[in-house]
């Protein structure tokens, strides 16, 4: 099983317990997880449930570790990945193994560049699916 770390919930999200949905976000992360997840499934969570405007307002006190932690305890979890620098840095203060993807927010200009997205993509699957 995946696991998808974001960042935190937009103001957009329908309910901030659950990662991107109704934000802009969600299409591009839907199309992203369907690809490289192909047959596993998948869990998505924040790093963070604090709703804030952009998320490098957030700080490292804000990061819900435990429930990160907790997650990887309980969840077959076989491999994660990081979606944005936010995600990133949290699952470095815990130690966790991930492969980090740009965040999928509309707002990200690295989205800009369909080849580059494409590869980054590519080079997660391949990270997937190599044997832990």
């Amino acid at each position: 099983m995946i696991l998808f770390v974001a960042s935190n919930p937009s103001r957009l999200n329908k309910d901030p317990l659950i990662p991107m949905v109704g934000s802009k976000s969600y299409k591009t992360f839907k199309k992203w997880a369907d690809y490289l997840s192909t047959g596993s499934s998948y869990i998505v969570m924040n790093a963070s449930n604090k709703v804030t405007k952009d998320s490098s307002l957030l700080k490292r006190s804000d990061y819900e570790l435990e429930l990160i932690k907790l997650a990887l305890e309980i969840g077959k979890i076989t491999k994660v990945v990081a979606l944005g620098n936010a995600a990133a840095d949290a699952l470095n203060m815990l130690g966790v193994e991930y492969y980090k993807l740009p965040h999928p927010s509309p707002r990200n200009r690295f989205l800009n560049n369909t080849v580059q997205v494409e590869a980054v993509l590519i080079d997660c699957k391949e990270w997937l699916n190599k044997e832990v």
